[in-house]
């Protein structure tokens, strides 16, 4: 008698996972197949993490892209989702309400990172697609670490829901899959400092923001733009996803150039100065630790190198004398107001006007 058994997983793994072993194995970058399918590079991104579905024409890209049939990517697809509906599965459904009803679903439906369904069920689905996970276990034994110090790091008055933190920094994750970038160079982050801060005098966030990407990628750091949902307070984060890979998240939470820029140098900070291994959160974390002192100090030496941070204190008191700072020292207007605010050398209702403002849109997205 022959016996016929069924091998069933208690994982799943996104055709996307074979798509990013070929390009591994040919040499090839995320921009390079985004160019072969004639396919937008988030979209390419989040088939990788298995977000957006493997449809009957990305199977036909993909086949004259990488090889193998169209009905071969389709099984992959099919397998994937017909294994997450299975590992969906909750003990209670109760458990699955009380995981969705602690994320910001609404602003992740509207920011389009996750797909809302015809059924709490099936967004549940899209949600454990968009974590990379199968269930609400799954989803607190992958974050545990991250939601118990986002929580031990925030105060009462402000405490931020963990959950909205997750949701962000995967959302930064899944965007920094589409950015290809050069093996990471300390030498190489630190030779392009200059040319960082001088972006900080061009005020239109459209512009400036493809050519930091660029500074960075060339560095090894992939720096992404996510808003923050509801919830979330972070304005920046910093973590390695490999040796080779370094991320820079950014929120814009503060919408002007002088909290931006100065996060911006911040974050460059934790990746020049501390272990590769931790995450550090902007926003969050305690404001007194040796960490964000020195990376404090180093946003602020970095961004005043020319002049000196000394030249904060020479008793500016006009717009003439701000605008003159700033040629000098090769910043924006709004960073030279802002660090004088901190020091307290300035009321801060004063000279905000000389603030660049920015606004959320598709460039900012």
């Amino acid at each position: 008698m022959e016996l016929m058994t069924t091998f069933q997983p208690n994982w799943t793994i996104p055709p996307g996972a074979t798509v990013l072993d070929l390009l591994r194995e040919r040499g090839k970058g995320v921009e390079e197949l985004a160019q072969a399918t004639h396919k937008d590079i988030t979209s390419v991104s989040r088939l990788l993490f298995g977000v957006e579905p493997l449809t009957a024409d990305w199977a036909e890209s993909l086949a004259q892209a990488l090889g193998a049939s169209p009905a071969f990517w389709l099984r992959r697809e099919e397998r994937y989702r017909a294994d997450l509906q299975r590992l969906c599965e909750l003990p209670a459904e109760e458990n699955n309400a009380t995981w969705l009803d602690d994320l910001p679903l609404r602003d992740m439906i509207r920011y389009g990172w996750v797909q809302q369904g015809q059924s709490t069920r099936e967004t549940a689905l899209n949600v454990c697609a968009f974590f990379g996970v199968t269930n609400a276990e799954s989803y607190k034994k992958k974050y545990q670490s991250l939601l118990s110090s986002a929580a031990y790091r925030s105060s009462v008055t402000y405490a931020p829901r963990p959950s909205a933190v997750a949701a962000w920094l995967r959302q930064g994750e899944i965007a920094a899959g589409a950015i290809d970038c050069m093996p990471w160079s300390d030498v190489a982050l630190r030779d392009s400092l200059d040319a960082i801060r001088a972006l900080t005098r061009e005020p239109d966030p459209t512009r400036f923001i493809p050519e930091l990407q660029s500074i960075f990628a060339r560095c090894g750091v992939a720096m992404v733009v996510a808003r923050a949902p509801e919830g979330c307070r972070a304005s920046g984060a910093t973590r390695f996803l490999d040796n080779n890979k370094a991320v820079v998240q950014l929120s814009f939470r503060y919408l002007s150039d002088d909290q931006f820029w100065f996060t911006v140098f911040h974050e460059v900070g934790h990746i020049l100065l501390h272990a590769h291994e931790d995450l550090y959160l902007e926003g969050l974390e305690d404001r007194n630790s040796k960490a964000e002192l020195e990376a404090d100090d180093f946003a602020l030496k970095t961004l005043f190198a020319k002049v000196g941070v000394d030249a904060l204190d020479r008793g500016i008191q006009s717009k003439f004398e701000i605008a003159r700072l700033a040629r000098q020292a090769g910043i924006s207007p709004g960073i030279v107001v802002g660090r004088l605010q901190d020091k307290g050398l300035i009321p801060y209702k004063h000279f905000n006007y000389m603030k660049a403002r920015y606004a959320w849109s598709e460039g900012l997205h």
